[in-house]
């Protein structure tokens, strides 16, 4: 679920922002409202996420992300007015949720209790998976034969494999738990975590983050191509998956010894100086290495969030938990796509905006250093 995930939708932002401006019809700021009006969508969608997992289990929330994510994959392509675009990249968004982060952690959250940092870093290694070849595969058939076309057999490929998936979910129940995990609370949002002060700074640090990522990566392609080829730039996203791939094992593996908000603190820092090297870059080697650097984080900051949620409220209503933090996630992640790509129109450059998100990383370092109170955590 991982690699289609993000190597259809998170990473493949990037591709589909290159082939929709690359006839100059439109401009990176325009398609850059498209990417932040996914994240804006995604607010609704990870709240019920949340919810029907606790509630209901994980197969109807993937099928629905299955259809969903498929038929918007095509429509991007094929659609021929701006408004239709954006319509895509809402419908996408408010069913990324169904399949990505939120959906994972929720589905592992009961059948893990001591080792969910682990189970959660070997899970979304297909994320890095899908980053490393999805991505590539997309620009050489896109060369080869058009875009429109290869959003077919893209949107078709992930409605079929993410319904196989729905439906093994199905078939499998926690055997440690009840077949779903009990929801405390009948309301659909965790209001009462909107009173703590530890909330606030998980999601605005972890917001903070997701913004320097998420603007980063949805831009990657075009940043590089200011510096380099088009296939030297394919290749910085695959240098980016498979860093992402490493730094989240050593993560998941960190998480046993150290404290999650030290980790924190470190990869949102390091993601920082990655950011800043790219920024810098003049030649295609500086341009691979700033992004091996941030790249090596970028599996753990998605493992982070849902990793300081579960040690500072525990896993008892995890999913409407998790999905409130989201909330604060997204509204930093739309954010960062619009700005970088305006920023770009205005100066004919990425680099007052990549700074600008340095800036934002070193803040989310200093702001999660101090620990979060550990909760109980339930079975």
């Amino acid at each position: 679920m991982a690699t289609i995930a993000w190597g259809s939708v998170f990473y493949g932002h990037s591709v589909y922002l290159t082939a929709l401006t690359g006839d100059g019809r439109w401009s990176i700021g325009q398609i850059s409202t498209g990417i932040t009006i996914f994240w804006i969508s995604s607010l609704p969608g990870t709240l019920f996420v949340g919810y029907l997992i606790d509630k209901k289990g994980a197969s109807w929330v993937v099928f629905i992300g299955a259809c969903c994510i498929g038929f918007s994959l095509v429509g991007i392509s094929w659609a021929h007015d701006l408004w239709l675009i954006f319509v895509c990249y809402g419908i996408m968004g408010f069913a990324y949720p169904a399949v990505g982060a939120a959906a994972i952690s929720a589905t592992l959250s009961p059948w893990f209790f001591k080792d969910f940092g682990w189970a959660l870093g070997l899970s979304l290694t297909g994320a890095s998976v899908g980053g490393a070849i999805i991505p590539p595969v997309m620009m050489y058939t896109i060369q080869k034969l058009s875009f429109p076309l290869t959003m077919i057999f893209a949107g078709g490929i992930v409605f079929f494999v993410l319904c196989i998936l729905a439906f093994i979910l199905a078939l499998t129940k926690p055997a440690t738990v009840q077949s779903v995990t009990p929801v405390q609370s009948k309301n659909l949002i965790a209001v009462n975590l909107l009173k703590k002060k530890v909330f606030w700074r998980i999601a605005i640090a972890a917001g903070m983050a997701l913004a320097g990522q998420v603007g980063f990566l949805a831009h990657q392609i075009p940043i590089a191509l200011q510096q380099t080829s088009e296939f030297a730039s394919v290749i910085s996203v695959t240098i980016v998956a498979i860093s992402a791939a490493i730094g989240r094992l050593i993560t998941a593996y960190a998480s046993r010894f150290y404290g999650v908000t030290k980790i924190a603190t470190f990869c949102y820092a390091f993601q920082g100086l990655g950011i800043l090297i790219v920024s810098f870059a003049e030649t295609t080697a500086l341009l691979w290495f700033g992004c091996s650097v941030a790249g090596l984080v970028v599996g753990a900051i998605v493992m982070l969030s849902p990793m300081l949620v579960r040690e500072a409220f525990g896993s008892m209503d995890y999913g409407k938990n998790y999905a409130a933090v989201n909330v604060i996630l997204y509204f930093f992640a739309a954010i960062s796509p619009w700005f970088l790509g305006n920023m770009f129109d205005h100066h004919q450059s990425y680099a007052a905006g990549l700074m600008t998100l340095f800036s934002v990383q070193i803040v989310a370092a200093v702001l999660i250093l101090p620990n979060v109170n550990s909760a109980e955590v339930s079975p």
